[in-house]
């Protein structure tokens, strides 16, 4: 891609929404490191600054009650929409190093209003998927250990 095609907002957006599902779901100190030497391009203390900034958000974010949430993490996309832009516009070369930063999208887009399922560091647990009412009957849900006797 050359700097010059570079659409800043294609960019910026998918990052900052990757970003932010990452400090909502406590992974923010793997991604920390990557962001750090992102921003490196403009300084040291610039980069500084710009994790200060990230710090504080996850920090508020997790400190936050349930309720207000999917609100803070809205507004934090948000404002990490224009902090990226605003670093690839100036810097219109580091989109694709950005892009390498984040997780790989899906393939498989689901239609419209289809359940999404992301299940990731599962090591030794379960993850039930159903698209209507789960009943496990009288006997219960076993996985990983044999059924139950009914004669017992």
């Amino acid at each position: 891609m050359v700097a010059s095609e570079l659409d800043v907002m294609a960019v910026a957006v998918p990052a900052a929404s990757a970003v932010a599902a990452e400090m909502a779901r406590g992974g923010w100190l793997s991604l920390r490191g990557a962001l750090a030497r992102f921003f490196r391009r403009d300084g040291e203390s610039s980069a500084e600054r710009h994790l200060e900034l990230l710090d504080a958000a996850e920090q508020t974010l997790a400190e936050a009650a349930e309720e207000d949430r999917d609100d803070l993490r809205s507004r934090l996309e948000q404002r990490l929409v224009l902090q990226l832009a605003a670093y690839l516009d100036r810097y219109p070369d580091m989109g694709e190093e950005l892009a390498v930063l984040l997780p790989a999208p899906q393939d498989d887009t689901p239609s419209e209003g289809a359940p999404v399922l992301t299940a990731q560091n599962n090591t030794n647990s379960q993850i039930v998927q159903a698209l209507g009412n789960l009943d496990a009957g009288s006997g219960g849900i076993n996985y990983g250990v044999p059924p139950r006797n009914p004669r017992a």
